[in-house]
């Protein structure tokens, strides 16, 4: 009877252990990632090549998952986009067009072209793109998917630049003045504050508020921008912190109105750089850097708990073969609670960590700087996996890479 209790504990207990390691598997998770200039899409375990000999960056998922947008060139000023379903491609402007934007809710996907926001409906048969509004600096889609919060660019005037003007605008608006509507004016050019353009809108979990950056000139903005916020009925506006021009580090919680964020100017990532959160309404901020480590990518796992990637600090005079390469850190903004989950092998470091919702499972990627794999574990960093080999390093900035460049995750 004993050696029966005993052999079905250990059947038990190697079940456990088979489905805990084959959990880092995942048949749900859609990911499109650029190997060799070109774009690459893995569905499960299954890869596949999209494109062949041209240069692609910047893949976007549709809301649902059956699109897939990328800019084509290397000047990234064309774009396309593939259907999953029967390999169909399309290209909705022949012109020059940049920053592509798919909606929150439909396959329809907004470019500007020479200031002017337009929309394309990718289902739609011989399509072509619809005007919406002249002016455009930057935008972003409302949640409703409805109409775009847009921001005007600023200009200059004897007495120095005006603000950023911030405009509610219907997506069918198709230039009608009718369809817009000015939300804010941002303010003008005053002892450090400065916006030629609001840029990275982002809404809180109610939709009660929303996070940006104030951007200014070109040469100012690679060592600092503001971070705002502003409710969103205009009705209150109020600066932030100092960070750089990257709107993957600012972040709200799932479900609370807590915004993360990586502080700090100076266009090198190698110091200065701290993770804070914020909560609505009220006014401090924490911080959760040590003293001599810098924060980059991070993803929230809960309202409470943030996976970033940490490395130690150093000067940009330090040699590139003995810079710090991060880890990824486990943060608890409640309790300040840090735990390092992930220890690359030597040379290697880990970066922009995204937790996937729909799998409760974690995905980063492992660099040298010159070759890049993507990562995949439980949510804890258990269990680990090289799951993608070979993608793309994008292109190098004081020791920041913007790996949304090369990889995109459908499921997060």
């Amino acid at each position: 009877m004993k050696r029966f209790i005993v052999s079905v504990i250990m059947i038990l207990f190697l079940f456990f252990c088979s489905s805990s390691i084959k959990g880092a598997e995942n048949n749900e998770v859609k990911v499109a990632f650029i190997r060799n200039h070109n774009l690459w899409i893995k569905v499960g375990e299954k890869e596949k090549q999209i494109t062949k000999g041209e240069y692609i960056t910047g893949p976007k998922w549709s809301h649902n998952g059956e699109w897939l947008a990328y800019a084509k060139g290397k000047k990234r000023n064309h774009f396309e986009l593939y259907r999953l379903k029967d390999g169909k491609k399309v290209t909705p402007s022949q012109s020059e067009a940049s920053n592509y934007q798919w909606s929150p809710t439909e396959n329809i996907i907004a470019f500007v072209f020479a200031r002017t926001l337009n929309i394309f409906n990718a289902e739609k048969k011989k399509a072509d793109f619809e005007n919406v509004a002249n002016g455009v600096g930057d935008y972003a889609w409302y949640p409703d998917g409805k109409k775009f919060l847009v921001s005007s660019e600023a200009y200059l005037l004897p007495t120095g630049w005006t603000g950023a003007q911030l405009y509610e605008i219907q997506k069918d608006a198709n230039m009608n003045p009718h369809k817009m509507k000015h939300l804010y004016a941002l303010p003008n050019e005053h002892d450090d504050f400065l916006s030629l353009v609001g840029s990275g809108f982002k809404w809180s979990p109610d939709q009660k508020w929303i996070s940006f950056l104030a951007v200014p000139t070109a040469s100012l903005s690679a060592d600092s921008n503001t971070l705002c916020l502003i409710r969103s009925d205009g009705s209150r506006f109020e600066t932030v912190d100092q960070m750089l021009l990257n709107t993957q580090w600012f972040k709200w919680a799932p479900s609370k109105n807590i915004l993360a964020y990586i502080e700090g100017s100076g266009r090198v990532a190698l110091e200065n750089k701290h993770l804070k959160v914020k909560e609505l309404p009220a006014l401090q901020q924490n911080t959760f850097t040590p003293k001599g480590y810098v924060d980059w990518d991070f993803t929230w796992k809960n309202d409470n708990v943030i996976i970033v990637s940490r490395a130690k600090e150093a000067g940009i005079e330090t040699p590139p073969e003995k810079r710090p390469l991060p880890s990824l850190y486990e943060v608890n903004s409640i309790s300040d609670e840090q735990r390092q989950i992930t220890k690359p092998f030597n040379s290697q470091g880990d970066y922009n960590p995204i937790f996937i919702k729909t799998s409760n499972q974690l995905l980063w990627i492992r660099s040298n700087r010159k070759k890049a794999d993507v990562w995949l574990a439980h949510n804890d960093g258990k269990h680990e996996k090289k799951w993608i080999e070979n993608i793309d390093v994008p292109e190098w900035y004081y020791e920041k890479w913007n790996w949304e460049d090369v990889v995109s995750v459908k499921g997060e």
